[in-house]
């Protein structure tokens, strides 16, 4: 019985320095008023007044863009070439070369079937060569897609790929003049 009573003192002294301690910690702070910041209020921001735009039509520029698409269309076929050239729009154009030819290109074959050329093409820049498919109509309107190998800037140069390349792949290939 008389460790039931030492216990029972000891939880009475610990709780009560407990609550000692708690009354030593938060008391100052409930009657201290000079050491609590006081909140600042933000100063009132300045009032603008909103732009008013234009209306619409004011503030695009007119743009003469439906008339140059219109343009266009008259200059292009259904299936994307050009009516001067025959030449598919976005693609490099290859002429018969003539006495004024700055840009050379070595045409190495044509197919009629766009996978061949496209086969052929990847054989040619797997041996090393810049190549690309060109596509034309020709007079009959069929479609002759062209591989070829350039831009080359010199003449000399360019008849050099072609004996390499006819050499290598067993064609017979063209020096043509190229437009980027």
């Amino acid at each position: 019985m008389r460790a039931n009573v030492q216990e029972r003192i000891r939880y009475r002294i610990s709780g009560s320095l407990f609550l000692i301690a708690l009354a030593v910690i938060f008391l100052p702070m409930l009657f201290d008023d000079d050491n609590r910041p006081t909140p600042a209020i933000p100063a009132e921001p300045e009032t603008r007044t909103a732009k008013v735009l234009a209306p619409y039509d004011e503030v695009v520029p007119r743009s003469d863009i439906v008339a140059r698409v219109e343009a266009l269309r008259s200059e292009v076929d259904e299936d994307g070439f050009s009516t001067a050239t025959k030449e598919r729009v976005g693609e490099p154009i290859l002429l018969t070369r003539s006495g004024e030819t700055e840009i050379w290109a070595v045409q190495a074959a044509s197919f009629a079937k766009v996978e061949n050329a496209r086969n052929f093409r990847q054989e040619l820049r797997n041996a090393g060569f810049e190549a690309f498919v060109s596509s034309a109509k020709n007079n009959r309107a069929v479609i002759m897609h062209r591989v070829a190998v350039g831009p080359l800037s010199k003449q000399a140069d360019a008849e050099e790929i072609a004996s390499r390349i006819g050499g290598l792949f067993g064609v017979t290939p063209q020096l043509v003049e190229m437009i980027p």
